[in-house]
């Protein structure tokens, strides 16, 4: 254990947003009583090198929470939203940088699929309360020191890179692991244990009983995945999670240039992961994401263009206002 506070420590002291906000927790936990401890990917990611920037930040605090807000808010210069149904913030800045605040708490489903009840709680219960062992580890910002909290053995689960849910009902009461399990596959290329590799295939059906909006949000994840190749893999060698996904989605990636891809917004890369895609099936799909106006008028144009282009129609250059980047790879995946 020494050696992986050891490592987290040399992180934190080379990363300026994250020293700094932890300059400031340890400031205010010296003037109230509170614990506060950052939580879930930003400490998977530490332990794998992955070189991400980290400007996601997850903080959970037992404590006087909004006080606790909206002192580093005002402190930090950052804006600051409050997140309905739950006690959780998230405060942001120009740059990018976001940090997510919620109290410790542990869930309770009615059904699957529903949102969960939830009460105030412990660490550990919180920790208990989450998808995958790997994400279910804690760091405790103490005055002086950091802890490590790991009940669920996340740490042996990231060195022997294994992906686990914490107990049988885990995709059932939440069916949108089922899609996070996926992205984590194809991004760490991790394998699962026999325990979730059974209970993951057999929890397909309960994907009922989420919203197309919350499936479909969760689908657009995986396209802003680093390495779209890895998750196209995956899909194009299980037939089982091919079937998760609509027909022909994404079977245009390999004429697509990797860094016109990467650098892509989700707008540009939802037109080409659907390119394909039947008309009817597409538009169920964009429609449930209920986007703003601007953005679904932007990719309803780029579908026109495509079409007129299938049509041999002649392009007005004066017309258009796509990049020659984006109609080089619309020609190539025609």
């Amino acid at each position: 254990m020494s050696n992986t506070l050891n490592k987290i420590n040399t992180f934190i002291q080379t990363n300026n947003n994250l020293s700094s906000i932890i300059d400031y927790c340890r400031e205010y936990k010296s003037k109230k009583e509170i614990n506060i401890y950052l939580v879930g990917g930003i400490i998977r990611d530490i332990l794998l090198d992955t070189n991400e920037k980290f400007i996601d930040i997850d903080i959970v605090i037992d404590g006087d929470i909004d006080h606790f807000s909206n002192e580093i808010a005002n402190k930090s210069n950052f804006n600051i939203k409050q997140i309905h149904n739950f006690p959780n913030y998230k405060l942001s800045q120009n740059n990018g940088l976001q940090i997510d605040i919620a109290h410790t708490r542990k869930e309770k489903y009615q059904s699957s699929g529903s949102l969960p009840d939830w009460t105030k709680s412990t660490i550990k219960e919180d920790l208990y309360r989450r998808d995958f062992s790997i994400n279910s580890i804690a760091l405790e910002i103490k005055n002086d020191c950091f802890q490590i909290i790991d009940p669920i053995n996340g740490i042996k689960d990231i060195n022997n890179k294994i992906i686990k849910i914490l107990h049988k009902n885990s995709f059932i009461d939440d069916p949108t692991r089922i899609l996070r399990a996926i992205r984590y596959k194809a991004r760490l290329q991790f394998n699962f244990d026999e325990q979730t590799k059974s209970l993951f295939y057999d929890s397909f059906d309960y994907l009922k009983n989420i919203s197309l909006f919350r499936k479909n949000n969760e689908i657009i994840k995986l396209l802003n995945e680093p390495f779209i190749e890895n998750f196209v893999s995956l899909m194009n060698n299980d037939k089982r999670i091919k079937l998760l996904f609509p027909n022909l989605f994404l079977n245009k990636i390999n004429y697509i240039n990797k860094n016109f891809w990467n650098e892509s917004n989700t707008i540009e890369k939802l037109f080409f992961a659907l390119f394909s895609v039947n008309e009817k099936s597409r538009d169920d799909f964009l429609k449930s994401l209920n986007f703003p106006k601007k953005e679904l008028e932007e990719i309803l144009y780029f579908y026109k263009i495509k079409q007129r282009i299938e049509k041999n129609k002649i392009l007005d250059p004066n017309e258009i206002t796509l990049s020659n980047q984006f109609l080089s790879n619309l020609y190539h995946c025609l």
